[in-house]
């Protein structure tokens, strides 16, 4: 049985060619033209009414190809803009365009020299000449990103397909024209001619679901986990109305976002060390044209997310300056001169402060304490810090409180950025080739910015994760912070966060995380890009400052954290498909979770083996269209589940959790 979500998004019909027929056409639709409004007489359109998926395979196979000099257009539409591939004369032109904002509109179109009232009415503008149209728009919508090559006279197919890495690719008689990056999450196309002399026919088709076997092997068993989780920012939380703070506990419940980040005020710490959670001492985060919504405590919040279950983990980012010897440099781990080596008694007396305030105001110390967000040390002084901030925590009876390493910006070295920055191989180097200072360390850490940087093929990045998992071993590991930050990828994308979906699978399964932190889990900003790719919810002050997710972000990590609770398990399992990313948890008591995305182009049908499927209660999707959807699942070993290509399942029997 294919759940009824699931089975509207596997529009999939069974034969013995690699291709299945989704749909037929004819052009001209009606030998009549039809007047479009404002862009004047032209042969009716043919729509494909389907909803298409993330990530997607189509082509054009024609039984007729006579253009008789018309254009012809394959179009793609979507909530930022469109994809429009053109086929006229001897030319083949893909073009992407973008009509989600007031500022694509031609200024001179809307305002005189002396930026005046409009003087031209509407419809006496010269619109065609800016967005390149035979009529004019009544919509913003700028041309972009076009790219060209020479058509063959005989068009016997045409393949357009949308992948995981952006890449978006056009075939023509089955060879491989053009590609470029294409962020745009695309729903629907249409097919159309510029004139009704045109004749062209032939079918719609797409790839033949697939099955994958996956065998799981129960016996074989990985980390155990300890959560999910983020910053939530407390100057946003502030923000929110009673109605939005509620909300915003529904979402750390339901979503399972119980660990609380600490984020302390660093450089704006007076050395009387009572200002840690003072709201006029919050400083700007770099977001913009940001007020002050970074560096700050909350102990009120912290207490509530102690209360539901869950866990403060505190690091400074920046020191304040009396912190450190001021007007002595020193030469950090790469090369780089920085001002002033850490006084690292002061360091560790500041802690010891802050968790004995935390004791006093939510209940209790920190669980765990990084030794400093991505900024670099000399090696001497990572192991002075290591050393002097155990013994102050066990001097002041803080012995539970655990440490991680220093989280570094990147994961790899050899990456472009990791050349640059901190990195987490070279840092665990550090913290590994002392025995003395390992054995003081509870977890492994780092941030992995860089996996940015391999978007166009995230496999590359498994190297180095192999490479910093043989350094730790068998200590656990966490994934501190995780979000989008290049300025290449600033979009509110659906396939965007499907790649930090394969983020977050590579850390479960190469780096055996314990633990997945996003950036932020609650930010308040005034440009929203920050808010799509930075956190995943922001404030919605349009509707009474609710809390509400601010991307698709959320889905995509939810579709982990929401079934995946503390204390379970996860298990080994083996198949052959490159483009299944696949895991399983277990929590030793029957409850049981798997989560499978699918990054390919063809849906996938699961054939599982090793588990018990009968224990299902609910399937959840995730997809452009579903935000961790909710079927209530057939609790049948024969039950079929197939993921559409760019989707998410997940199969559990883990309830989630209730405000």
């Amino acid at each position: 049985m294919i759940p009824p979500e699931i089975a509207s998004q596997a529009n999939f019909h069974s034969n013995d060619s690699t291709t299945v027929v989704a749909g037929v056409f004819e052009l001209p639709a009606s030998e009549l033209a039809m007047e479009v409004w404002l862009q004047g007489d032209q042969a009716k359109p043919v729509f494909f009414k389907e909803w298409l998926t993330a990530c997607f395979d189509r082509t054009l196979d024609f039984d007729v190809w006579e253009p008789a000099g018309a254009c012809f257009e394959w179009i793609f539409t979507g909530p930022s803009g469109k994809v429009t591939l053109s086929l006229a004369s001897d030319e083949l032109v893909l073009q992407q365009s973008f009509h989600d904002s007031f500022y694509l509109n031609s200024p001179e179109l809307i305002f005189d020299q002396d930026f005046e009232v409009p003087r031209k009415l509407w419809f006496q503008n010269e619109m065609s000449e800016f967005d390149g149209n035979t009529g004019i728009n009544v919509h913003p919508e700028v041309k972009w990103a076009a790219r060209r090559c020479a058509l063959p006279s005989v068009v016997k197919s045409v393949r357009l397909t949308l992948a995981h890495n952006m890449e978006m690719a056009v075939w023509v008689n089955g060879e491989k024209m053009i590609s470029q990056v294409c962020l745009q999450d695309l729903h629907h196309h249409q097919l159309r001619v510029s004139d009704i002399s045109a004749k062209c026919s032939g079918r719609l088709l797409q790839p033949e679901l697939r099955t994958v076997s996956v065998r799981v092997e129960s016996d074989q068993l990985r980390q155990t986990m300890i959560g999910f989780g983020g910053t939530a920012t407390p100057m946003a939380y502030a923000e929110l109305s009673d109605a939005g703070k509620e909300r915003f506990w529904q979402f750390v419940e339901s979503y399972n976002l119980r660990i609380q980040r600490e984020n302390p005020i660093a450089g704006e710490l007076r050395e009387t060390m009572d200002n840690w959670d003072d709201p006029d001492s919050a400083i700007p985060h770099y977001y913009g044209d940001n007020f002050p919504n970074g560096n700050i405590s909350d102990f009120e919040l912290n207490k509530e997310f102690l209360q539901r279950g869950g866990e403060v983990w505190f690091e400074y980012w920046s020191f304040p300056k009396w912190m450190v010897h001021d007007g002595e440099t020193y030469i950090d781990e790469k090369g780089k001169e920085r001002h002033g080596p850490l006084k690292v008694e002061a360091y560790a007396e500041s802690i010891v402060n802050y968790c004995r305030l935390a004791q006093q105001k939510a209940g209790r110390p920190p669980h765990i304490v990084g030794i400093q967000n991505e900024n670099s040390h000399p090696k001497v002084t990572y192991h002075a810090m290591v050393a002097t901030l155990r013994q102050a925590l066990d001097d002041a009876g803080f012995t539970d409180v655990k440490i991680h390493m220093s989280d570094a910006n990147m994961l790899s070295g050899d990456s472009e950025w990791g050349k640059l920055y901190a990195d987490g191989v070279t840092r665990a180097q550090t913290f590994t080739e002392k025995p003395e200072t390992w054995e003081k360390i509870d977890y492994a850490a780092t941030h992995m910015y860089d996996f940015q940087q391999y978007f166009d093929d995230p496999d590359h990045f498994d190297a180095p994760m192999r490479e910093l998992h043989a350094l730790y071993g068998d200590r656990p590991f966490l994934s501190t912070e995780l979000c989008v930050n290049s300025p290449r990828y600033q979009m509110k994308s659906y396939r965007l966060a499907l790649l930090m979906g394969q983020l977050i699978h590579k850390n479960l399964t190469l780096l055996d995380a314990a633990a997945l932190l996003y950036c932020w889990t609650l930010l308040n900003v005034e440009q929203p890009s920050y808010a799509w790719t930075r956190s995943l919810l922001t404030i919605d002050r349009e509707n009474g400052f609710d809390a509400i997710p601010s991307s698709h972000q959320l889905r995509v990590l939810g579709a982990w954290s929401r079934r995946i609770r503390k204390g379970m398990t996860r298990v080994e399992l083996v198949h052959d498909h490159a483009d299944l990313q696949m895991s399983v948890f277990i929590d030793g008591k029957g409850g049981q979770t798997v989560v499978a995305l699918n990054r390919g182009l063809v849906a996938i049908r699961l054939d599982l083996e090793g588990i018990d499927l009968a224990k299902t209660k609910w399937v959840e999707e995730v997809s452009p269209y579903a935000a961790n959807t909710v079927v209530r699942a057939c609790q049948d070993p024969d039950a079929v589940y197939v993921i559409a290509p760019g989707s998410i399942l997940t199969l559990t029997n883990v309830p989630l959790g209730q405000v």
